[in-house]
């Protein structure tokens, strides 16, 4: 387990839905090195809008390496435990003043159902690009996810 994770997130990632973890995940290296792909596929796409780069490590096996790497998996581990498994991956590539709209949703609309036969599911967004409020970044709210039936 990593010690990259405060004690507390949990408790948080339970309570609020999410948890933000607000340091570079990879290394300098390593990132320039994913980043380099994320450019060489997204120059490949042809006629599929940017937004449309899903599950690429199906024809991309280089993504594994990022995916599964011990940095992405040591900070999902706290939240979820060890037996962990790769179920997607998606780039969202959102250019400048184009593309679609991104509702607010919780992203367990996109699991089709799935999500009751895991009871541990997470999603790491790991930004490529800065994030901030001139650029569209993503907003969250605590707590959405809990069900008001359920309490």
């Amino acid at each position: 387990m990593t010690d990259r994770i405060p004690p507390h997130a949990p408790e948080l990632y339970r309570n609020n839905g999410y948890y933000l973890y607000h340091e570079p995940v990879l290394a300098d290296r390593t990132f320039k090195r994913l980043r380099m792909i994320f450019e060489e596929l997204l120059a490949q796409r042809g006629d599929k809008r940017p937004d449309e780069l899903d599950v690429p490590h199906f024809k991309e096996p280089r993504l594994l390496e990022f995916l599964l790497a011990d940095e992405v998996v040591d900070l999902v581990e706290p939240f979820i435990g060890e037996d962990i498994g790769l179920w997607s991956s998606h780039f969202i590539c959102k250019e400048p003043r184009t593309g679609r709209a991104s509702p607010w949703h919780e992203d367990s609309y996109y699991w089709k159902g799935r999500f009751h036969s895991f009871p541990s599911i997470v999603t790491i967004w790991l930004a490529l690009d800065k994030s901030d409020r001139e650029n569209g970044c993503m907003k969250v709210i605590p707590g959405t996810h809990i069900d008001a039936d359920s309490q």
